[in-house]
């Protein structure tokens, strides 16, 4: 798992136009005969001087949960906050309105979901790049966040026309259960197929799993390692190395690592493996530290140019199986 950071700047991008374009979903245009409608007042806004307007068929006592600062914390409060805001607008909701989570919930899908991740985040683009692909850009992360073993590239047809490619989102709090963060910036987590579809099966929380916008020690706090089966077969494990509690661990339980990884016990992990007891004594040590002779090389390139990978963990996003090479190897040569 990749640590994402606060990604401060393609917060501020994303949040300028989403925030915009919920308020005016939520409460119409600002105008003389709506002088209740959201206006975030400047001039220049595409949003609201585009044609984005209110959706229609949502629960009047819904929209009148959502003021103009609620709506923008939305969009940029990071995850504890985002679930205490959904909480007490559910209970607000249920205490003033007398109605239930489930329409709650079924008014949230529309605006949050349907109307928002997958119409304007994922297909619109009245106003150019859809959002899918330019916050993809803005977070520039080249591998998937949870497994590290699928490549991310963005491609768009120089024509403008047909399919592309692009990373899918994975929301960490579910829209099934939790449809009021669908655009969340800091619930979208950039993401493979694989673990997107894996992921979307599971219910996380923050009490017991880890969260990449928020703990800086998810790459750390477990670790790759493997169990000898017999001379030519040996299978990959993960491992806690965390000696406060083992949310790192069931975070990559939970995401399905163990089984995403088995495959590649006879190929990844063998190679290695061979490197280090199969040929001249201790050969994985000779490769790292005497291949390039004298030249004026650093460590990290000497990973970079043998293995493929980025030695350090703020690159690993950089190259596919660096979180899991980089233990590996790490484990090897202490032996």
């Amino acid at each position: 798992m990749i640590y994402l950071g606060d990604q401060l700047s393609a917060l501020k991008a994303y949040s300028k136009e989403a925030t915009c374009w919920l308020g005016i979903k939520i409460k119409g245009r600002k105008t003389i005969r709506n002088r209740t409608g959201f206006s975030c007042k400047n001039s220049s806004c595409n949003i609201c001087n585009g044609t984005a307007s209110i959706r229609s068929g949502i629960d009047q006592d819904f929209r009148n949960l959502f003021t103009d600062d609620i709506i923008k914390e939305l969009i940029v409060a990071k995850p504890h906050r985002l679930i205490e805001i959904n909480e007490t607008l559910q209970a607000q909701f249920i205490a003033t309105a007398g109605k239930t989570v489930n329409i709650f919930n079924t008014n949230a899908k529309k605006i949050f979901v349907k109307s928002g991740f997958k119409d304007w985040f994922s297909t619109d683009e009245t106003l150019g790049e859809k959002w899918n692909y330019r916050l993809a850009r803005l977070l520039d992360k080249h591998t998937c966040t949870y497994c590290n073993r699928e490549y991310i590239f963005i491609y768009r047809n120089p024509s403008g026309k047909g399919v592309g490619m692009v990373p899918q989102f994975d929301h960490w709090f579910s829209k099934t259960n939790f449809p009021l963060l669908g655009i969340s910036f800091y619930n979208l987590i950039p993401s493979c197929g694989t673990c997107n579809t894996i992921k979307s099966i599971k219910e996380l929380n923050l009490l017991e799993h880890l969260h990449p916008y928020v703990n800086p020690n998810i790459s750390s706090s477990y670790e790759f390692s493997y169990l000898p089966i017999t001379n030519n077969d040996n299978r990959i494990i993960l491992k806690n190395t965390s000696l406060l509690n083992n949310k790192g661990i069931d975070t990559v339980n939970a995401l399905n690592l163990p089984l995403i990884y088995k495959g590649h016990s006879r190929r990844e992990l063998q190679d290695l493996i061979d490197l280090r007891y199969k040929y001249s004594e201790n050969y994985l040590n000779i490769l790292l530290e005497k291949t390039f002779g004298n030249l004026d090389i650093s460590k990290e390139e000497r990973y970079r140019l043998i293995f493929g990978i980025e030695l350090e963990e703020k690159n690993h996003h950089k190259k596919i199986f660096s979180k899991f090479k980089n233990d590996i190897i790490r484990d090897l040569l202490s032996k």
